[in-house]
């Protein structure tokens, strides 16, 4: 880069549609505003319509248009339902940025997981991502200029999952799919690279830290992952919203095919807790009381 070129044009986005799953709150949220301050329109998805509507009415205060979508990524029409009423409502895409995802509320040891509870975190973390991607490529290949899909994974995906093993699984699926993406569409000149956030501060993980209905695992969790983390802070949302927008600009023109991790430093240490206090197992609890009983007789 020459010392004579302005950062919005380093940028890059001026013009462009971009669009946002679970882009109502938290990271998603400060980097659909972010992809606004460098001139996108922005197409707001998220399963809580409300939240869409007010991040929408946020990005058209900055003065780009925008589009709320009520939309559950973990079914499989939604994603191309997005990206279709995106394209209706602002053009076609340029850039897609996925932060929908979550635990889908299955948080035990992998012994007791169940065949159904096992699907729950793929269904919304990987295959959502898959055909999020799939909808998301084949608008930018019709557009004619290529454009940069950023896929959302987490660092359980790269270290171990304690009670959280569909998660973590499903998002070291999603650093490995985004590989594939990438060398598969890199000749429509299309980019594709995973964002991989640590423990940030969202409405849903201050409720879980701070409320007395939260199991004392759970609060204990973000106290400790808080403590340990080197840079001494839990991830606000703008704070890796950055490293979004880099990937979705055209300052990481070079790169596809990789992920980056934002998480404080946590990953360095040999501190990170597991999700939830350790406890036995049921299905280990029912195995030894089987073979106490049979030692009984």
């Amino acid at each position: 880069m020459t010392g004579d070129v302005r950062l919005p044009d380093a940028v890059g986005l001026d013009g462009r549609t971009a669009l946002v799953t679970g882009g109502g709150n938290g990271m998603g949220l400060a980097t659909a505003l972010l992809l606004a301050d460098a001139g996108c329109d922005v197409s707001i998805v998220d399963v809580d319509a409300a939240a869409a509507e007010a991040a929408a009415e946020q990005v058209r205060s900055r003065g780009r248009r925008a589009a709320a979508i009520t939309a559950d990524m973990s079914t499989t029409e939604a994603p191309a339902r997005a990206v279709a009423e995106t394209v209706d409502a602002l053009g076609e895409l340029s850039v897609a940025v996925n932060f929908a995802g979550g635990t889908a509320g299955v948080m035990k040891p992998f012994l007791d997981i169940t065949p159904e509870e096992w699907q729950r975190p793929l269904a919304l973390n990987l295959t959502s991502t898959l055909l999020s991607c799939q909808a998301q490529a084949l608008s930018m290949i019709r557009g004619g200029r290529g454009g940069t899909i950023v896929t959302v994974g987490s660092s359980s995906g790269i270290t171990a999952a304690p009670n959280l093993a569909g998660y973590g699984a499903a998002n070291a699926a999603v650093i490995h799919l985004t590989k594939t993406m990438a060398l598969e569409l890199a000749p429509y000149d299309i980019r594709v690279n995973c964002l991989v956030p640590g423990t940030h501060w969202s409405a849903g993980t201050r409720h879980r830290a701070t409320s007395p209905d939260s199991p004392p695992g759970t609060r204990e969790f973000f106290q400790t992952a808080e403590r340990v983390t080197p840079l001494g802070h839990l991830g606000e949302p703008a704070e890796t919203a950055g490293v979004a927008l880099f990937l979705a600009s055209e300052l990481s023109r070079y790169m596809t095919g990789h992920h980056v991790v934002s998480d404080g430093g946590i990953l360095h240490t040999t501190a990170r807790p597991a999700f939830g206090a350790p406890r036995t197992p049921d299905a280990v609890t029912a195995a030894l009381g089987a073979v106490k009983e049979e030692n009984d007789e």
